[in-house]
């Protein structure tokens, strides 16, 4: 008998909290700390192994089936250009919206949900120029914790996203019933 983990269970409760406060749901991938908006989150699911797809950017890990739609999934270790590791039981997919579409992203580990103070938020412009941090729209500060936040309409450019969707469509024919 599989034993049960309900942080899952957790975390998707939690993300139905006070729409009041900005709250992050917080993530690792390598070693750093990451954070994104929960109200982008659709849901968080336990990895599953992605089908492949020819022909797709290396940090595109495949496509996984999400209550009967395909979605594509991102692998955030390759796409910040770490090197690639086995997935473990902590490797979990956050589904979300992303440029209007539904996405998966692969993380290490999703450990918190966190409110934030907007004080406690620093946007960094600066950083945004450069391409190791092109993905970054602020940094939160949290006692001694950094948390990098990310702009997840830069993850993935519209354009790769439609030719994503193009290939998707191309190698998954529409089922019919």
């Amino acid at each position: 008998m599989a034993k049960t983990d309900n942080t899952m269970d957790i975390l998707n409760l939690q993300l139905t909290g006070s729409e009041a406060e900005e709250q992050l749901i917080i993530f690792s991938v390598g070693n750093e700390e990451y954070g994104l908006n929960v109200l982008r989150v659709q849901e968080i699911i336990r990895h599953v192994a992605p089908t492949k797809i020819p022909h797709v950017p290396d940090f595109v890990e495949g496509v996984i089936n999400f209550r009967g739609d395909v979605i594509p999934t991102i692998c955030l270790r390759k796409r910040f250009g770490l090197p690639a590791r086995p997935d473990n039981e902590f490797s979990v997919i956050i589904v979300i919206e992303m440029n209007g579409k539904i996405i998966g992203l692969t993380v290490d580990q999703v450990s918190d949900i966190l409110n934030i103070p907007g004080d406690r938020i620093q946007v960094t412009p600066e950083l945004s120029a450069r391409p190791e941090t092109q993905y970054l729209k602020a940094m939160g500060k949290l006692g001694d914790r950094l948390i990098m936040i990310l702009d997840l309409d830069k993850i993935m450019s519209i354009s790769s996203q439609e030719q994503l969707e193009q290939i998707i469509a191309e190698t998954n024919p529409p089922v019919t019933e």
